[in-house]
């Protein structure tokens, strides 16, 4: 295995630092994580908070689980949550921080409950795509599967008629959530051949494997970012990971980076190959 140097939190190398210029010319995303509950999209949302935020750009998360507040535990300076789960009130603080979004120019993470119909709700008011485009904020989709047909009905349920259909759309396959002793090929092959699938890889939206995270359970009962898991830290008085598990971690973050990059998702913060930020 290729050892990876750690970059100290306080060292951050030159080739990593984005200059004022490049950040003022970034369009501001709005990042949508979407799919059942139990598809990784919260640990995939904290992924991309972490590298928006080393790589010095501003950001605000929306947590708006409604029955799992987990990156509200992670990142509570960065974490804005509705008043109260009630339907209303996650509808207004929806439309509030998209409008300040406009307005701040921060990217945004919306972090939505196992086949919450907020979103799709809201785009039935109104064309989102249409006013993303108009307010010059750039949307991303992430579609979170399983390996069973029934994790492809969310995913349909914005496709059709056009309800939802950003450009930027990526299919995340989860690899967790499969049997171990199958091949990803093998796992997700009814879905792979799927006509739902094919239509939205047609349209142009990329598709990646995100691979199991095996130190998950340490790191989330320690309350640990993942880059402070790797830099070795204690949380509170809990003892940090074990240098096995803390390798494992190197090697997923190194992973789920390449393939990125392999799908050629065009992100600002995904790392280029060869660094580990």
């Amino acid at each position: 295995m290729k050892t990876i140097k750690l970059v100290p939190d306080h060292e951050v190398p030159v080739t990593l630092k984005t200059s004022l210029a490049q950040k003022s010319a970034i369009t501001p995303c709005c990042l949508i994580f979407a799919g059942r509950g139990g598809t990784g999209k919260s640990t995939h949302a904290r992924l991309h908070a972490e590298w928006i935020e080393r790589s010095g750009l501003s950001l605000k998360i929306a947590d708006l689980d409604r029955t799992n507040a987990t990156l509200t535990a992670f990142y509570p300076n960065l974490v804005e949550a509705p008043r109260t789960a009630d339907d209303k009130d996650v509808m207004t603080f929806l439309e509030d921080i998209l409008e300040r979004q406009i307005e701040e120019k921060y990217h945004l993470i919306l972090d939505f409950g196992g086949g919450d119909l907020v979103l799709k709700n809201l785009a039935l008011r109104l064309d989102l795509v249409g006013f993303f485009r108009d307010y010059a904020i750039q949307p991303v989709l992430f579609h979170h599967l399983g390996a069973d047909l029934d994790y492809l009905a969310y995913l349909a349920s914005l496709e059709e008629d056009g309800l939802f259909r950003p450009e930027k759309t990526i299919v995340v396959l989860n690899e967790f959530i499969k049997p171990s002793s199958q091949s990803v090929e093998v796992a997700f092959e009814t879905i792979m051949r799927s006509r739902q699938l094919g239509d939205v890889l047609k349209r142009g939206a990329r598709m990646i494997s995100l691979p199991d995270l095996l130190p998950a359970p340490g790191i989330d009962r320690k309350r640990l970012r993942f880059y402070e898991a790797v830099q070795n830290r204690q949380s509170v008085d809990i003892p940090p990971l074990g240098p096995i598990k803390r390798q494992m971690l190197v090697q997923w973050l190194r992973t789920v980076g390449e393939r990125f990059r392999e799908a050629d998702v065009d992100l600002p913060w995904i790392p280029a190959e060869g660094q580990f930020t």
